[in-house]
Parts: C-alpha cells; sequence; structure tokens
C-alpha cells in the first residue's frame, strides 16, 4: 500500500510539473502576441525552475532505488 502511495504521489508531480509547463508556455506565446516582455520573462523563470525542480527529482529518484 506504501508503494502505491509514494507512486502516486510521483504521478501527481509529474502532472503538476506537465500541466505547470504547459500553462507557461501559454504565457510565452500570450505574452509574445501582446508585446509584453514582463510576461515572457516572468513564464521563462517559471520554466527555468520547473526545469531546476524536474532535475532534482530525477536525482533523488535515481538515488532512492535498490542498489
Amino acid at each position: 500500500m506504501r508503494e502505491r502511495q509514494e507512486f502516486s504521489a510521483q504521478v501527481d508531480t509529474v502532472r503538476r510539473i506537465e500541466t505547470a509547463l504547459s500553462d507557461n508556455i501559454g504565457l510565452i506565446a500570450l505574452g509574445e502576441e501582446e508585446n509584453d516582455a514582463d510576461i515572457v520573462a516572468e513564464a521563462e523563470s517559471a520554466i527555468a525552475e520547473l526545469s531546476r525542480e524536474a532535475a532534482r527529482l530525477q536525482v533523488e529518484t535515481l538515488l532512492s532505488g535498490e542498489a
């Protein structure tokens, strides 16, 4: 049961990152259409943070397996 909960939490995390990435890509497109550099910069910053989070989670996943 514990493994299932952990797996479910990991899937939820991946879905959250995927949704946030998609939302920020949309914001970049909107910002470019509206010539709003602030929105574009904010969305790019958010994507960079998502990238760092994904990399951290990848390392945690790699290190959490059986050695």
